[in-house]
């Protein structure tokens, strides 16, 4: 396995002196100096393909610059598709005329260590990124050697170091530094399963591509100045990788995929009160400052609300500026380069890993959507509590089907997705009165008139509900399994 970690630029120099490297040091380290120049036309042929094309003497290679449909794990190397000795060699049409966008400078320091897992090679790659719009220092720390020895090194160095998992590749961080725009999201959304891969081989893709969302949206969640969308995006993508690890754990599961859940959980319980609030101030709240402008009392309990979603806002900064966050990167990294560790739930627990994956998604999909089944044909007269189960029911199922539905194309599959949606939609709006009220018990000081206002407000929108609930849910029972 082979791993490449960002280290900020002013640790790099204590990385061989570190005390927990010396007593690893196997062999003479080994220094050489490196230069990739990066090429494309004047108009980024190249790079609007994804690609990106490098010259390191005595070679050419073209390499992906973004994941297509097929996986790249976050921290893999960027799969190389085509070397040669000339760009012309490389079997793919090179645009003319040729350009050269960016170059990297550096030194590279290799060194041999052993660990108790197994021998590593170490590389330190420290540099600067030039480019005509200026430059910029850049640290990179490449570690190969079996998954197990690569993540407990990887694992204890982040504990001494400013290392994680970087957002972009190196191409791509040249590229970004070539435009002056910070590098693009390398996936975005749910993931969407190639076809032909193993039970292991698509969970690992999945966490993969939500990984990536993570760590693409976490330093914006922690800047503060993207609004509420990063914070959303991350809320959203954990959920959705805790649902995959539901949906494959008695295929696959393991100690690491135990690890990432607990990692996950601890992430999740500082996205979601950090959300919600988020929500309640630019949405529940600011439709009730619209109706009521001038209440003194409303503007009493708003400002209570900022003041609790600035403490939500700066505990999630703190967590995602830890050594927990930047394991739990790794961690994700890890899992997603290496599908093929053993697993080691019971033979009597675990569910047939050699099964297609279209098998393996019809079967899971199955039993979850049995579960949500299994209601009365009307919603109407339930208590909230039971629509709240059927709502996290939904959710699950939703997660699920948008795991698998690539590997069912057509109409049938969005259109139950697209149901089952909009059912859920419909029971949060019920559930958004509850939420509130929990919400605004958590303030200090007497805010009771401002409560009734709130809560009145909402339940007055959400009064129509229950019936709307009804239709989606008679709309949903008839909608027919897109994978059988």
């Amino acid at each position: 396995m082979e791993l490449e970690l960002g280290l900020d630029p002013d640790d790099a120099a204590r990385l061989t002196r570190l005390a927990l490297i010396a007593p690893l040091k196997s062999g003479r380290a080994r220094s050489r100096a490196v230069r990739i120049v990066w090429h494309d036309s004047p108009d980024r042929a190249l790079a609007e393909e994804g690609l990106a094309l490098a010259e390191q003497r005595p070679s050419w290679r073209l390499e992906r610059l973004r994941p297509g449909i097929s996986s790249w794990p976050p921290g893999a190397p960027a799969p190389v598709l085509a070397t040669g000795r000339t760009a012309a060699a490389l079997g793919h049409p090179v645009p003319e005329p040729l350009v050269p966008l960016a170059a990297f400078e550096a030194r590279a320091v290799s060194q041999g260590l052993a660990t108790e897992q197994g021998p590593v090679g170490m590389t330190l790659l420290n540099g600067v990124i030039r480019a005509f719009t200026g430059e910029h220092r850049i640290s990179r720390v490449r570690l190969e050697g079996t998954p197990e020895a690569v993540e407990a090194l990887a694992i204890a160095l982040a504990g001494e170091l400013r290392l994680a998992v970087p957002r972009a590749s190196l191409a791509t961080e040249a590229f970004a530094a070539a435009s002056g725009m910070a590098p693009p999201p390398r996936r975005e959304g749910a993931p969407e399963l190639p076809a032909g891969l193993s039970v292991a081989e698509a969970f690992a893709h999945a966490v993969g591509h939500l990984g990536d969302v993570i760590l693409y949206y976490a330093p914006k969640a922690a800047g503060g100045k993207d609004g509420t969308e990063p914070v959303h995006q991350m809320r959203v993508a954990v959920r959705r990788l805790r649902s995959a690890i539901k949906v494959f754990r008695r295929a696959v599961g393991s100690p690491s995929v135990e690890t990432v859940d607990a990692g996950l959980k601890a992430l999740a319980a500082k996205l979601a009160p950090t959300r919600d609030w988020d929500v309640f101030a630019t949405e529940t709240a600011a439709g009730v400052t619209a109706a009521f402008p001038t209440e003194p009392r409303l503007e009493r309990l708003l400002a209570a609300t900022e003041r609790r979603r600035r403490a939500c806002h700066d505990e999630l900064r703190d967590f995602l500026a830890s050594v927990d966050f930047r394991r739990l990167g790794i961690e994700l990294a890890c899992l997603a380069g290496a599908p093929d560790r053993a697993v080691t739930v019971d033979d009597s627990e675990q569910e047939e890993p050699t099964v297609s994956i279209e098998e393996f998604g019809a079967r899971m999909l199955r039993k979850r959507r049995k579960k949500l089944m299994q209601v009365d044909d009307h919603l109407v007269s339930l208590e909230p509590a039971a629509l709240h189960k059927i709502r996290l029911r939904a959710k699950r199922l939703r997660y699920a089907a948008e795991i698998f539905a690539p590997l069912y194309p057509g109409k049938a599959t969005h259109r139950f997705i697209r149901g089952l949606s909009r059912l859920q939609d419909r029971l949060g709006a019920l559930n958004d009165g509850a939420v509130a009220a929990t919400m605004l018990a958590e303030l200090a000081g007497n805010h009771a008139f401002a409560t009734g206002l709130i809560l009145g407000f909402v339940g007055a929108h959400s009064s129509d509900t229950r019936e709307r609930i009804d239709k989606a849910w008679q709309k949903f029972h008839r909608l027919r399994p897109f994978w059988e």
